[in-house]
């Protein structure tokens, strides 16, 4: 457990850092690039994500998942400026 811990505190604080393996470091990457560059994403990206073992399946929840968390929490710290 204690190993989980110091790893989850790794990727918190700097995921390239962090002990990742290839595929979790793409994946990482490819989270980023999504979040800070998204117009940047290109069929490169794609296909680098399917080099490590991903499905177009898996791409999609991928993708999925990052723009959920991207749009919740723009949409919550938009929230948060509001006196309520």
């Amino acid at each position: 457990m204690a190993r989980d811990q110091k790893f989850a505190e790794q990727v918190r604080d700097d995921f390239t850092k962090a002990d990742l393996t290839p595929r979790e470091k793409r994946i990482a990457d490819f989270a980023v690039k999504v979040t800070c560059a998204t117009k940047a994403c290109n069929p490169s990206d794609i296909q680098s994500l399917r080099d490590v073992g991903l499905s177009d399946q898996d791409i999609l929840s991928l993708v999925e998942i990052i723009t959920y968390y991207n749009m919740s929490n723009r949409l919550f710290e938009s929230l948060s400026t509001v006196d309520g």
